[in-house]
């Protein structure tokens, strides 16, 4: 069985964890898989098994139509039974792959885009609905996208596969410490859809409201992008730069996790991210929007706190919550990891799309 995975961008993000952790469970004489890149492949693609193929297309921005060609050539010569997209990007490459010979296809959807939060966009929704015929199943991450899937893009029911993201929690764990500073952390790619504007905003209210100095309070910010230049600018122009640590990519997760005290996340559209799956799985409280797969994950006061998206005031106050009841941090974050341990296991994610794939195949 050889499964190729088509992404638009491989690079660090939680989309990729998944997908590597997946991959690497499942690689073996029986079960064959590649990765493909519509345009480019990080240094994250050495987290993969050794013996997995890694291929990227340099995908031209704007239109690429010379990028189906390419795609068609690769397929014909690796010859997949399945073909496994992931998200709006790549979902309209399945007719290639079906001119190419490949009999199976899965489009999973982990999350949405920036510039339609709430996946009303009708061109967007008409090209899924267009190429539901050629797609045997659907996979969403959340009960909030598979709703969508649904309701909204009129996918058949039958072919709508829920599988929820899971994690290994043996590899996250909790360092204790006696420094009495309430160290709060985010760990997101630096995109307007995660809203770290929002973030740094909320954080410098909580800091000015409390006469806060740095012995008392920080921020980590671990992750990339577009808008780190923007990010640091905004600090500086809040005067709370001292208050706050940018790290940039970092491979070390588990160990920055368990040397903080509260998970943060302001983002405008989720799926299950892997980054508050890791975080619980830490026992560490999460702070987030109420968005996406989250409220599945966070119960409002008991194992963390939900706000309103884009709502500076909400997400400064829930930071505030914790700050003037420190033993929370260590209530939350128990029952955030036991709620883990007992709903999102790496083991049955692994299973569910082992089993999809055979069944695909006729296999059982």
């Amino acid at each position: 069985m050889i499964i190729a995975h088509l992404i638009y961008r491989f690079d660090v993000g939680g989309l990729e964890r998944v997908m590597v952790n997946c991959i690497n469970a499942m690689q073996n004489d029986q079960c064959q898989h590649i990765v493909i890149a519509l345009t480019e492949v990080g240094d994250f693609s050495k987290h993969l098994n050794s013996s997995v193929k890694v291929f990227q297309l340099n995908k031209k921005s704007g239109k690429d139509l010379a990028i189906h060609w390419r795609l068609f050539k690769l397929l014909r010569q690796v010859k997949p039974q399945i073909l496994h997209t992931y998200n709006l990007a790549t979902i309209e490459y399945h007719l290639v792959a079906r001119l190419a010979g490949v009999k199976k296809h899965i489009h999973a959807e982990h999350g949405r885009d920036v510039n339609d939060p709430e996946g009303l966009n009708k061109k967007h929704n008409l090209l899924r609905t267009l190429l539901s015929p050629f797609i045997h199943y659907f996979v969403p991450v959340s009960t909030d996208l598979a709703q969508w899937l649904e309701s909204v893009v009129s996918i058949p029911p039958k072919k709508i596969v829920l599988i929820r993201n899971g994690i290994n929690t043996h590899n996250f764990y909790r360092e204790d410490s006696n420094n009495n500073r309430i160290n709060f952390i985010h760990v997101a790619r630096l995109d307007l859809v995660k809203d770290q504007a929002g973030l740094i905003s909320s954080f410098a209210q909580l800091i000015k409201k409390n006469s806060l100095n740095t012995n008392e309070v920080h921020l980590t910010i671990v992750g990339d992008g577009a808008e780190m230049p923007k990010l640091t600018k905004l600090s500086q122009q809040l005067n709370i730069d001292q208050y706050i640590e940018f790290m940039g990519v970092k491979s070390n997760i588990a160990h920055l996790l368990a040397n903080a005290d509260v998970f943060v996340l302001s983002s405008i559209a989720e799926g299950i991210p892997m980054t508050v799956l890791e975080a619980m799985a830490s026992s560490l409280p999460v702070i987030s929007t109420s968005v996406g797969g989250i409220p599945e994950l966070i119960t409002d006061n008991e194992n963390g706190f939900l706000v309103e998206k884009q709502n500076i005031e909400q997400l400064s106050t829930a930071m505030e919550n914790y700050l003037n009841n420190p033993n929370l941090i260590k209530q939350h974050g128990e029952k955030a990891r036991n709620y883990i341990e007992n709903n999102f296991s790496e083991t049955n994610m692994i299973n569910e799309y082992l089993n999809l794939y055979n069944k695909l195949l006729g296999q059982y």
